[in-house]
This record gives structure tokens, sequence and C-alpha cells, in this order.
């Protein structure tokens, strides 16, 4: 067996305004002893072959697929030799999948990547900001700081996407064209790794100006699910990018400082599970988590958008999923069970899941 069964392409005419019974109750926030908000979510959970093995809600819910489309935006750098053709490693592939938090490790690596390549800074095209390990509300920022686009969590991406316009030989200056070369060429693959239908896929640009895609859960996971099954499978039996999805998945659960940041949820997950796990975040409440063990791939999306939801729940689902064991729920507590504080650090309550899968 050299490939994985034909993915049906998958796709569910949908308006601009979606139903809203595609979501369920999944998280409350308590307040002392009443609920005082609850965040509505849904999730597909799938194998290689996009067969839906359980969900929340509706698995094929359409939505944005933001920063956690990162690790198949790479899959096309990777096919073609990164980052082994520009004497680069694991890291910067990490890197290339990462919303990092512009720490030391990840802007050097950034611009090691940009060396590698004979690019520079200015070449980038994803703008600057302030690095998300900085807390300024708690004054972290030093004096007169300032920064670029290497500060961009996004910038380990856009620096495979130009390392991918030097292996076509493409204009660098035209990489994030909707319609040039490197961005066909990506979105050929993530609709081919995913199983979303090209002619179908809705796109808008991302905060970091790159072309982004809306695609059902249940594509997301479908893409992750492949990429874990390739990792547990000897490369003679796998193609060229079932080999370069293992790859990529490797390097997320090996360095996945690299694809987050010191203190923040990828990265704490990952290394919970004994780096057995990939994760990736995405903005507007979506995480995505590839098994290896199992080869299924998980997309949870929380309706409101908020972050602070996404911690219980994901950690809720991979427990029930057996993906976690008890020693890394113990490692997670903080995370399953959030302490909520008030201005003067006095305890006002906590999240919890309440979210149960639907086994299919």
């Amino acid at each position: 067996m050299t490939e994985t069964a034909t993915l049906p392409q998958i796709h569910r005419e949908e308006s601009v305004s979606q139903p809203k019974d595609s979501f369920v109750p999944a998280v409350e926030v308590v307040r002392g002893s009443l609920v005082e908000s609850v965040h509505y979510a849904a999730a597909a959970v799938t194998d290689h072959n996009g067969r839906i093995v359980a969900s929340l809600g509706d698995p094929h819910y359409v939505t944005f697929s933001r920063s956690s489309l990162k690790p198949f935006q790479a899959l096309a750098t990777v096919m073609r030799g990164f980052p082994e053709r520009f004497g680069l490693t694991e890291r910067h592939l990490a890197l290339a999948c990462a919303s990092h938090s512009g720490e030391e490790r990840h802007t050097q690596a950034a611009q090691e990547i940009l060396n590698a390549i004979k690019a520079s800074v200015s070449d980038l095209q994803c703008g600057a900001h302030i690095p998300i390990h900085f807390k300024p509300d708690e004054g972290g920022i030093p004096p007169k700081s300032e920064f670029t686009a290497i500060h961009n969590n996004c910038s380990g991406k856009h620096s495979a996407m130009l390392a991918l316009s030097r292996l076509l030989d493409a204009p660098a200056s035209e990489y994030l064209n909707h319609d040039g070369r490197v961005q066909t060429v990506i979105r050929d693959l993530v609709c081919e790794i995913t199983g979303a239908v090209p002619a179908k896929l809705r796109w808008a640009i991302d905060g970091c100006s790159a072309p982004n895609y809306a695609m059902p859960l249940s594509a997301l996971a479908t893409g992750l699910a492949r990429y874990a099954w390739a990792v547990s499978q000897p490369d003679e039996v796998l193609s060229n990018a079932q080999r370069a999805g293992a790859k990529i998945a490797r390097a997320m659960m090996k360095y996945p400082e690299m694809v987050s940041g010191t203190g923040r949820f990828d990265l704490q997950l990952v290394e919970a599970s004994g780096k057995t796990i990939f994760a990736k975040t995405g903005a507007e409440g979506l995480e995505c988590v590839g098994i290896p063990s199992q080869g299924w791939g998980v997309a949870v999306k929380i309706a409101d958008g908020s972050a602070r939801g996404i911690g219980p729940l994901v950690v809720s689902v991979l427990a029930e999923l057996g993906a976690l064991d008890d020693d890394a729920l113990g490692r997670l507590e903080s995370v399953v069970h959030p302490r909520l504080r008030n201005v003067r650090g006095t305890e006002t309550g906590t999240l919890r899941s309440i979210a149960r899968l639907n086994w299919m």
C-alpha cells in the first residue's frame, strides 16, 4: 500500500450566517456557586480517511482556519526539501508552523532562515507587532524597544513562504499574492491534504496578510489525521506529501517551544503529553491537535471566538479520546480548572468543561 484511500471532497453549502444549532454548550464560567456564562463549541475528530470518529455539535461547521493552517501551508516548502536544502534543521521547520512568542530563540531562528535563503527582514510582508511574550499591562516592554516583522508571531511562516518562492524561482515580492505561484501551490496542497473542495474554498486575508481559507472542521481534522497517521508508517509506503506531513508533525512534537512560546497552551499541552501529540492554535477560539498513536486529528472551535475556554475543553476532549493519561491531566490541572482572579488577586471563580463527545 503506497497511498491512503482517496479522501472525499468535504464541503457543505453554507450561508454567511451559519446555523446557531451547529454548537453545543461546552465550557461553563463559574463565579461563586453560580454559572455566570457558557461558551458553546463544535468539534470534529477524524481518521486519515476522513471518517468522523467523534464530534461535538456540527463536525462540518465551516470556519476560517487562521493559524491552525500553518502546518499545511508549510507542506509545499517541505516537499521541496526544506529545511535541509538550505542547511537548516527541524527547529526551523517547527518555527515555520509557529505562532511564536517573539522570544530570542524564535527571532534568532527566523533570522537564520532569512540568512540561509539570502533574504532580509525587509522582505517579510507580515508587518511588525509587539512580541507576544511581553505583557504590556505589567510593564514588561523595555524602554525604547523597537520591533520589526521578525518579531511578528508569523515570521517563521513568512520566512518559509519566502523559501518556497526561492525553490519555485518565483518573485519573492509576490509571495503573498493569492493568485501567484507560491500561494497557488500552497492552496492546491491544502485542498489535497484536507479534502476541501478547491472551487468552493472561501478565502480572506489573515492577521499577517497571508491568504487564509475557510473549511469544515472535519477537513482540518482530516489533514491533521493524515499527518498523525503518517508518523507511524515506514517511509517506503508513503507518498512525498505523506512523508513531508510526517516530518512536519515530528518537528512540531520535538520542538513545541518553537511552535508556541513560554507559558502558552500549545507548549503546555504537548509537553504534558510527553511529546506524543502535536498542536496548533488559531485565532478566534480554534485549536487543532494530531494524535499519532491513533492516527486521529482533532479540530475544536469556540463559537464566540474566545480563547479562554480552549484549554479546559481541548484537554477534556483529548482525555476522552485517550490521548492524555492521568499524569498528563495532573500536569494540566491549572489549564483544566483555571482560577479566575480580580485585580486584587482574589479568586473569583473558574472554568469547567461540560462537553461529552458524540461517538460515531
